[in-house]
């Protein structure tokens, strides 16, 4: 059963990442990146702010960066250190049939060694859950685009081939799973309402 599953994953992986084109290779790695998104998570602040109380707005401010930041954490240290299992673009087969994004003449970025669970996807769905939980009775679409904008992120993990679609699956369970705590606590501390 094991056996079957990592040769699902493996293929899976060489599908998606042998669907590239120059252009393609740009908008994954610019979607990949990390300081790209900041105007999105300000703009989703601002919409937070407008539609929230203050002092339940500031409350959110903290529970929200704390549920990044503990993702972040428990993603990195609390799987990809434990865990060790390595990417695949630093397996000994498969490493060699994925192609990588070349950042540098001569330079391919095949990511750290460890990879379960992606740190990407982790952060993303815990993003992405958070503000869908608090903005859903505003703007009822915003779920549906946060939740699209987490896959795409997380599949750009796997067309540059550095995660395997289990890290993203294993990374969307965990960061959901932290919004879904850390939001019940924000609800709590911040005296919020079911739905309001």
């Amino acid at each position: 059963m094991i056996e079957w599953l990592e040769k699902i994953d493996q293929e899976l992986l060489l599908f998606i990442n042998g669907l590239h084109t120059p252009f393609l290779d740009e908008i994954m790695w610019a979607i990949s990146g990390k300081l790209i998104w900041f105007p999105l998570y300000i703009f989703l602040f601002i919409l937070v702010f407008r539609k929230t109380p203050k002092k339940q707005a500031i409350w959110f401010v903290v529970f929200g960066l704390a549920a990044v930041g503990l993702a972040d954490f428990t993603a990195t240290f609390g799987f990809k250190e434990m865990i060790g299992r390595y990417r695949p673009s630093h397996h000994l087969v498969l490493g060699d049939m994925l192609r990588y994004y070349e950042f540098k003449p001569g330079e391919f970025y095949k990511g750290g060694i460890h990879g379960f669970v992606s740190g990407h996807a982790t952060n993303s769905f815990t993003i992405a859950v958070m503000f869908s939980l608090r903005l859903r009775k505003h703007y009822k679409h915003l779920a549906m685009f946060l939740i699209f904008w987490a896959f795409l992120v997380s599949y750009s993990r796997m067309y540059l081939g550095v995660h395997y679609p289990t890290d993203i699956i294993g990374g969307a369970i965990l960061g959901t799973t932290i919004s879904f705590i850390m939001y019940w606590i924000y609800m709590k501390v911040a005296k919020v309402k079911p739905l309001e």
